[in-house]
């Protein structure tokens, strides 16, 4: 997962063996990792893999990242919220890709929020949100 949780710097001598222990903060957060496997259970090379965040009130997901499957038909996403709804899309060879113009139904500042989509600020009414 990426985010930094801690860091040290030293510098090392001649004929030194340095021990070190690193002791973290307790991890809430989760990641995904899993294999793309085509018809035949071979795995697929160079799949893309769209991670999107499903909010409760709204119908349509939201984009959050996206990666590419490895030469082993892996992938690896995260760090993900914990308590959050999300949703994979995997495209592989002999996708088209279409630019589309999407109307947008709704949005009421914080209630589509990435990040958090259950934080609201005070300013809002995010009990009317709805898409």
């Amino acid at each position: 997962m990426s985010g930094r949780i801690g860091n040290c710097t030293f510098k090392t001598g001649s004929n030194q063996q340095i021990d070190a222990v690193a002791r973290l903060p307790r991890e809430n957060r989760s990641c995904i990792f899993g294999t793309v496997l085509d018809e035949n259970n071979q795995p697929v090379v160079d799949a893309v893999v769209k991670l999107l965040q499903v909010v409760d009130n709204c119908s349509y997901p939201i984009p959050l990242t996206h990666t590419f499957t490895d030469n082993n038909g892996q992938f690896l996403l995260g760090p993900l919220c914990p308590n959050t709804t999300y949703m994979l899309k995997i495209y592989s060879d002999n996708v088209q890709i279409v630019r589309k113009c999407l109307k947008v139904n709704c949005h009421t500042g914080s209630c589509i929020s990435a990040n958090n989509p259950t934080t609201t600020s005070s300013s809002d009414n995010s009990s009317n949100c709805r898409c």
